[in-house]
């Protein structure tokens, strides 16, 4: 397991802040922190570190079978944690975010870490069944149903939410009067209204 790397600590070194500078210098200023939160993603996703900044009801994820130990007392951005049986770590192309996936591949637990040195920060959340379902959606990820969590039934009563909210939101731009702009809002959402309709009727059927 890589450990996480305290990125402020390590800028404090003289050394080190001459390194970073002379990388900005020879690869653009804004070089430097972008290698600085690659790694960090890559260092969290490699590890078995969580971040200590839990959102929600932490009894709410020891029911799903995390376990989380004290925060490192040499960076208490984060702690040691075991995930449930099944579950696994992936990063994504935004070097803030990764996700914890469950047996199924669901994304169930969004992740952020900014490993930057100068605004470090790390939180993690569990993802809504809504999220999960919207995702699907409006950006043709993954659906996996299941006899638990994402059920045939509250995957209908999600579908059937955001088919309102779709619904609702392109009445909303089409108070807004007449305009290219209004039009193309308005048609996105109706369309995200008919794909959420069309697999309400899939799942329902």
């Amino acid at each position: 397991m890589s450990e996480i790397e305290n990125t402020t600590e390590r800028l404090k070194d003289p050394t080190e802040r001459l390194l970073f500078l002379a990388e900005g210098m020879g690869a653009g200023p804004s070089a430097p922190i972008l290698r600085q939160e690659r790694d960090g993603q890559r260092q969290l996703v490699n590890s078995d570190r969580l971040p200590s900044d839990v959102r929600g009801d932490r009894a709410e994820w020891e029911a799903l079978g995390f376990t989380f130990g004290d925060p490192d007392p040499g960076d208490p951005m984060f702690m040691p944690a075991t995930l449930p049986a099944g579950w696994k770590r992936e990063g994504s192309d935004h070097a803030m975010w990764s996700y914890l996936l469950d047996e199924h591949g669901r994304r169930r637990v969004a992740i952020f870490y900014k490993a930057a040195f100068y605004d470090r920060s790390a939180f993690m959340r569990l993802n809504s069944l809504d999220s999960y379902v919207s995702n699907h959606v409006e950006y043709d990820g993954p659906l996996v149903m299941t006899d638990e969590w994402a059920t045939p039934e509250t995957v209908a009563a999600a579908l059937a939410r955001g088919h309102e909210d779709a619904l609702a939101r392109a009445g909303g731009w089409r108070g807004y009067g007449d305009s290219d702009t209004i039009r193309k809002y308005v048609r996105q959402y109706e369309e995200a209204a008919a794909k959420y309709a069309a697999l309400l009727a899939e799942v329902t059927s």
